[in-house]
């Protein structure tokens, strides 16, 4: 997507600088989601070593861009032409660890994302749908997810892919989540359809997150059949071939997703046998008892 007039340089200028007001700042934070001129100069701009050098970049933008653009580009060159360093660089595809340490401090989906740790849930927002991306205290996530999409635009390699389904599935993106992670499970597998891609994948970490985002969308009752019962074949894979806590979760909210929390009892206690101290656990025991 293309630069369109908003924000201005100055308006850029001033958001780096941190003196926008809320609405403003929640604007431009969702811009750089979909501008990539503004977000290299946001990116850029502010890896410099003081505000007033930033400022002092600004003008004019599309030369500044163009010259840093290409000094990023000889170093890079210099780089790859030693070979362990570039082996290092070019198979360090995994934007999942930046999308770990950038994830808000409360989670938006029932579900569990591999490698994430313990978020309690969400307050239920009533009323207009809830945004995280106008949201300011995700401006860290969104710095991680435009990494990743950068990344994918790159290469659309199965990690790639699936870092990008994640950062969709944090941003509430429930379709492109989706999406995203079924072609993930495609350039994993080398299968043609979904339903055959999931029965041969031994990506336990992707068929899990999968499994969350079908959940997470079967939940809000757009897909709720079908989503389900995909959630459900994702996680039952995982969990065979994996048993990992975030599969035994994931299979548990698939089957709630489904049929209803009552007939996700054994599913839950599969879970604790797993895991019995942490917060998910703790949260496992508390949808038991609601029952």
């Amino acid at each position: 997507m293309e630069h369109t007039g908003f924000p201005s340089d100055e308006t850029l200028a001033a958001f780096i600088d941190g003196r926008l007001d809320a609405e403003t700042r929640a604007k431009v934070i969702a811009h750089l989601t979909t501008c990539s001129e503004c977000y290299s100069v946001f990116l850029s701009a502010t890896e410099l070593p003081s505000r007033t050098a930033a400022r002092d970049a600004w003008r004019p933008r599309r030369a500044w861009i163009a010259v840093a653009t290409a000094t990023v580009a000889a170093v890079i060159a210099c780089v790859l032409l030693v070979t362990p360093v570039r082996d290092r660089i070019l198979h360090r595809e995994n934007g999942m660890e930046a999308l770990t340490k950038a994830a808000p401090a409360q989670r938006i989906i029932a579900g569990r994302i591999s490698g994430f740790p313990y978020q309690s849930p969400a307050p239920v927002m009533r009323g207009s749908k809830f945004d995280p991306q106008q949201n300011p205290e995700n401006a860290s996530l969104l710095t991680a997810a435009a990494g990743v999409q950068r990344s994918v635009a790159a290469r659309r390699t199965a990690a790639n892919l699936h870092a990008s389904g994640v950062a969709n599935l944090l941003l509430g993106k429930d379709d492109i989540a989706i999406d995203t992670l079924h072609e993930a499970l495609l350039v994993e597998t080398g299968q043609r359809s979904v339903a055959a891609a999931i029965a041969e994948s031994d990506d336990v970490a992707l068929l899990n997150d999968l499994s969350a985002a079908l959940s997470n969308r079967a939940l809000a009752k757009r897909r709720a059949i079908p989503d389900a019962v995909e959630a459900v074949r994702c996680a039952d894979r995982a969990f065979r071939i994996g048993r990992t806590p975030e599969a035994a979760w994931n299979r548990a909210i698939a089957v709630e997703a489904l049929n209803g929390r009552g007939h996700a009892m054994t599913a839950w206690h599969d879970y604790l046998a797993i895991d019995e101290t942490s917060g998910w656990a703790e949260e496992a025991r508390k949808r038991i008892a609601a029952d």
